[in-house]
C-alpha cells in the first residue's frame, strides 16, 4: 500500500469518528435559546418573505453586526424544510466534520503525515468543535474559515504557488464575515503574504503577485456587499454603531496584563477543556501542556516546517493583546450561557501547534534538534539525520515516542471527559417547537378575529424572546413584541421568563415575575395556562379580562 494510499484511509477513519462524535441524536443535543431563534427568522423570512438579509447576527455590543455571508452559508439548508431548525443544524455538523479534515489537512503542512494524522484526532474529539458542530450559531463556523486560511497561507508559502493565497483569503473572509473577531487573522497573514513577495523580490514563474493581490482583495470586499448596500441605504447606522461602541471605551488597556493572562488562558484551554471554569485547575494544566508543546514544535521544526509554525505562532501572540483589549467579556463567564466564542479563530493554531509538537516528539526525541542539527544543519522534523540519531543515542528516540504517545492519550482523555452532554439541558429545538405547539393551541381557543393579536414579552426584557417567537412564526402565529406600534393593542399575552435570571431580575418565574411585570403593565390580564418548557423557559399565557 502506498503511502498517499494509506493517509487517505487514515483521513477516512479521522472524519468517520468526527462523524460518529457529531451526527448521532443531532436533534436533541443543540441548544435553543434567543440567538437561535434570532437566526433562525432571519431565515424564516428569507424562504416565506424573499428578505434577503443584508447583516449578519447582532454582536454582543447590539450596535453592529457580523456578517450576512453566514446567512448565505445556511440558506441551502434552510430553503428545501421551509427554514427547519434540524436540517440548519445538519448543515452545521456536516461543515464541522469539514473543518476536522481542514486542521488534518492543516498539520500535515506543518509537520508531515504524522503530524495531520495527530492534529486530524485532536479535532475530531475536542468537545470545543464537538459541541460547536451540533447547535446553530454563528461562531461555530469560524474556525473553519480560520483553518481554511493559514492552509492556504502555508501551502503556498511551502509551494511556491502563489494562488493558494486565493483559499487563504476566502478563508479570511469566511472566518472575518462568521465573526467579527475573525478580522484579527488579517494582519498577520497580510505580512505573511508580504514576505512571500519579497522572498523572490515579486517575481517568478507561476507567481503573477499583482493579480494575486487584486483577486485577494476582491475576495475579501465581496463579502462586504451586502454590508455596503445597507450602509449606503440608511446612512452607515451599522458603522457608526461599532465606531460608538469603539468610542464608548472598548479599547482600554487597563489591567492589560490580567486580560491577557484570562484570554491566553481560554484560548489555549478552550479546545481540550471548553469553559475553563467549570475545570480550572485542569485548564491551567492543559494550557501549560499546550503552550510546551507549541515550543517544542518550533524547536523540533525543520527549514521546511519552521516558516508555517511561527505563522501560527505569529498569530496567536498577535491575537491574545487585541482580545484582550477589544473583547472585554472575556474575562467574564457566565454558566448556562454560550461562553468563550470571541477567540474560536485561535482553535486551528492551538489545536495544529499541539499536534505538531506531538508529531515532533514522536519522531525525533526529547532534545533530538540541538544534536541533528549539528550533525546535519537541517531541523530534525525534517527526518534528516534521524537514522544517526537512533544509533547514537536510541534511548532518545525510545523516549520520545513515549512522550508523543502519553501527550496524544492525555489530550484525548481530557477531550473525552470535557464531551457535551448527549441531549441539551435546555431541551434544544424539539422542546421549544412543541411549547410553541401548546401556545398556540391555547391562543386559538381565544381568539376573537380571524387573526391573532398576540403580544410576545420576555423576562428579563433585556433578552429577546425569540426562542418562542421563531417556532411559533413557523406555525403560522405573527406576534408584537415591545416596541412595536400594535403591541399595545393586543387582546393575548405571551409572557416567557428565563429562570436563569431570576436574581437579575429580583422575582421568582411561575408567577411572582410575571406578576410584577403585569402590575407595571396596569392592564386586566387573566392567566390561562401556565407551564415549564425545560429548565430555562416558564410560559405565561394570558387574555384580556373583558368587563
Amino acid at each position: 500500500m502506498t503511502s498517499r494510499r494509506r493517509d487517505a484511509l487514515v483521513l477516512l477513519g479521522i472524519l468517520a469518528l468526527a462523524a460518529a462524535l457529531r451526527l448521532p441524536g443531532l436533534g436533541l443535543r443543540g441548544q435553543w435559546d434567543a440567538d437561535q431563534g434570532n437566526e433562525m427568522l432571519v431565515l424564516l423570512h428569507l424562504v416565506r418573505d424573499g428578505q434577503v438579509p443584508l447583516l449578519g447576527p447582532p454582536t454582543f455590543a447590539g450596535s453592529f453586526h457580523h456578517g450576512a455571508l453566514y446567512y448565505g452559508i445556511l440558506a441551502p439548508a434552510a430553503f428545501p424544510g421551509d427554514a427547519d431548525p434540524g436540517a440548519v443544524t445538519l448543515l452545521i455538523a456536516v461543515l464541522g466534520i469539514a473543518t476536522v479534515g481542514v486542521l488534518w489537512a492543516l498539520g500535515r503542512e506543518l509537520g508531515g503525515a504524522w503530524a495531520g494524522h495527530v492534529t486530524g484526532v485532536l479535532a475530531a474529539v475536542s468537545p470545543a468543535l464537538v459541541i460547536g458542530s451540533t447547535f446553530i450559531w454563528n461562531p461555530n463556523l469560524v474556525p473553519l474559515g480560520a483553518g481554511l486560511a493559514l492552509l492556504g497561507a502555508i501551502r503556498a508559502w511551502r509551494t511556491r504557488r502563489a494562488a493558494w493565497w486565493l483559499l487563504a483569503a476566502l478563508g479570511t473572509m469566511i472566518a472575518m464575515q462568521v465573526h467579527v473577531s475573525g478580522g484579527i487573522l488579517l494582519p498577520p497573514l497580510v505580512i505573511a503574504f508580504v514576505a512571500d513577495v519579497r522572498r523572490d523580490g515579486g517575481q517568478g514563474a507561476g507567481r503573477p503577485w499583482a493579480g494575486i493581490a487584486v483577486a485577494a482583495c476582491l475576495v475579501l470586499a465581496a463579502g462586504y456587499l451586502p454590508l455596503l448596500a445597507h450602509e449606503l441605504g440608511t446612512g452607515f447606522t451599522d458603522t457608526r454603531g461599532l465606531l460608538g461602541y469603539i468610542g464608548a471605551g472598548a479599547g482600554t488597556t487597563q489591567d492589560l496584563g490580567a486580560r491577557i493572562l484570562v484570554v491566553t488562558l481560554r484560548s489555549i484551554a478552550w479546545p481540550f477543556v471548553g469553559v475553563i471554569t467549570e475545570a480550572p485547575m485542569l485548564a491551567a494544566a492543559v494550557g501549560l501542556g499546550a503552550l510546551g508543546l507549541g515550543a517544542t514544535a518550533l524547536r523540533l521544526a525543520g527549514r521546511d516546517d519552521r516558516p508555517g509554525l511561527w505563522l501560527l505562532a505569529g498569530v496567536f501572540g498577535w491575537s491574545l493583546p487585541v482580545l484582550a483589549v477589544t473583547a472585554p467579556t472575556l474575562m467574564t463567564s457566565v454558566p448556562g450561557l454560550p461562553n468563550d466564542h470571541y477567540h474560536t479563530f485561535l482553535d486551528p493554531v492551538v489545536i495544529a501547534l499541539a499536534g505538531a509538537g506531538i508529531a515532533a516528539l514522536s519522531r525525533t526525541g526529547i532534545g533530538a534538534a540541538t544534536r541533528v542539527g549539528a550533525a546535519t544543519g537541517v531541523g530534525a522534523a525534517t527526518g534528516v539525520g534521524a537514522p544517526s540519531l537512533d544509533r547514537a543515542r536510541p534511548g532518545l528516540a525510545v523516549a520520545g515516542r513515549v512522550a508523543g504517545a502519553a501527550a496524544l492519550a492525555a489530550l484525548v482523555i481530557v477531550s473525552v471527559a470535557r464531551w457535551p452532554a448527549a441531549a441539551s439541558p435546555d431541551g434544544g429545538w424539539p422542546l421549544a417547537d412543541a411549547a410553541a405547539g401548546r401556545v398556540r393551541a391555547t391562543l386559538q381557543t381565544l381568539a376573537t378575529g380571524p387573526r391573532l393579536q398576540t403580544a410576545l414579552v420576555s423576562i428579563p426584557e433585556f433578552k429577546s424572546a425569540d426562542a418562542i417567537r421563531f417556532p411559533l412564526a413557523r406555525r403560522g402565529v405573527d406576534v408584537w413584541v415591545p416596541g412595536t406600534p400594535e403591541f399595545g393593542a393586543a387582546d393575548q399575552l405571551v409572557l416567557v421568563c428565563d429562570p436563569l435570571f431570576e436574581d437579575v431580575v429580583g422575582q421568582r418565574c411561575g408567577g411572582p415575575a410575571e406578576g410584577a411585570w403585569l402590575g407595571a403593565e396596569a392592564r386586566p390580564w387573566r392567566l390561562v395556562d401556565r407551564f415549564e418548557a425545560g429548565p430555562r423557559r416558564v410560559v405565561s399565557i394570558y387574555a384580556i379580562d373583558e368587563p
